[in-house]
């Protein structure tokens, strides 16, 4: 069966460890609804906080890294529909420019 869900950390959805992002996409979520709810539910208990953190490494450690998607993703991308950003994907590709000499002194003489 190749349509089976797995739960996995996400490699996509993700701002420290991938854990609620790979949860929120198992159950078809909202990640950062889930995050939000993560944290006030860990700020509520008596430890405040310490306890959140300790349960979200367990599950870092135990819960396997999606191995599926290689696509990296930056913490923009999770907010790049309210951002009034285009929907296209976020290239990584880098270009780097590099004027010469030559450059310089002909657009100096402004010939």
């Amino acid at each position: 069966m190749a349509g089976k869900k797995r739960l996995v950390r996400s490699r996509t959805n993700r701002l420290v460890g991938g854990v609620l992002g790979g949860i929120a996409e198992y159950f078809d979520w909202n990640a950062n609804l889930l995050r939000l709810i993560y944290v006030i539910i860990s700020l509520a208990i008596p430890p405040h906080g310490v306890l959140g953190l300790l349960i979200y490494v367990i599950l870092m450690t135990f819960i396997p890294l999606d191995d599926t998607r290689t696509t990296s993703a930056s913490f923009r991308d999770l907010f790049g529909q309210f951002g009034g950003g285009s929907t296209q994907p976020h290239q990584s590709e880098r270009k780097d420019i590099h004027a010469t000499e030559q450059d310089v002194h002909t657009h100096k003489d402004g010939e």
